[in-house]
């Protein structure tokens, strides 16, 4: 059987809003699961990941990306319903922004960060991402997700930031604020920061319509927010 036979159909997708209340309860502190120590909560993390995907019959073992990505994602396109399948890199979970050093800047993620990152960018840009199971091998499994195919080409700058401050309503960061690569822009409005908005990362479609397909937003708490009013 060819591997795009296999890939799992979109019937069977859940919303990542359902599976952050749903896995929540696999790493909560005094969930029914139990505690999570300290100083193993990321292999905990993966391994409640992949038993509750076992579970819910979600784990498809053995399935892997037909393309490398960046340093975030591989990929898989699936031609019949014109999406791709985004995989974590093996036993990661993306990355997120910290501010526990005072200044932003980029940390390797927990599954359920990854989870409530992709659905803030649901939120702010109308995306359509869904979750679709883990795969891969059980000590190092890769987090599914689907995301809408969108044909064009990569964006200017000048249009990324027209798109964020004039259409959403986001002030732009200064350099200083900025994480990820050196092309990277940053935006906040509110109590939401977006970070690692680059021209690779956002399309600019055949009709001329700005598309972020990729980006590293963060709610923000009342101190983050401090350190980004400077």
């Amino acid at each position: 059987m060819n591997e795009q036979a296999r890939l799992p159909l979109t019937d069977r997708d859940r919303s990542l809003d359902e599976v952050i209340a749903d896995f929540a309860r696999r790493v909560c502190p005094g969930g029914p699961y139990g505690e999570i120590d300290e100083w193993s909560v990321y292999d905990e993390s993966f391994r409640r990941l992949v038993a509750w995907a076992g579970e819910t019959d979600r784990f498809f073992e053995g399935l892997q990306p037909l393309k490398e990505g960046g340093r975030e994602h591989d990929l898989t396109h699936d031609p019949v319903t014109g999406t791709w399948l985004k995989f974590t890199k093996p036993a990661a979970a993306g990355y997120i922004v910290s501010f526990e050093c005072g200044m932003p800047a980029l940390e390797p993620g927990l599954p359920l960060e990854y989870f409530e990152r992709l659905a803030l960018q649901n939120e702010i840009f109308a995306d359509q991402m869904t979750f679709v199971g883990i795969a891969g091998e059980r000590h190092r499994p890769r987090i599914v997700t689907r995301q809408p195919d969108i044909p064009g080409e990569a964006a200017d700058p000048s249009e990324i930031i027209h798109l964020m401050k004039n259409e959403l309503g986001f002030s732009i960061l200064p350099a200083s604020f900025v994480v990820g690569y050196a092309d990277s822009l940053a935006f906040i409005r509110d109590d939401i920061a977006v970070f690692d908005l680059r021209p690779a990362n956002v399309v600019r479609t055949h009709e001329g319509l700005i598309v972020p397909i990729d980006s590293i937003p963060v709610r923000l708490d009342e101190r983050a927010r401090r350190i980004l009013r400077v």
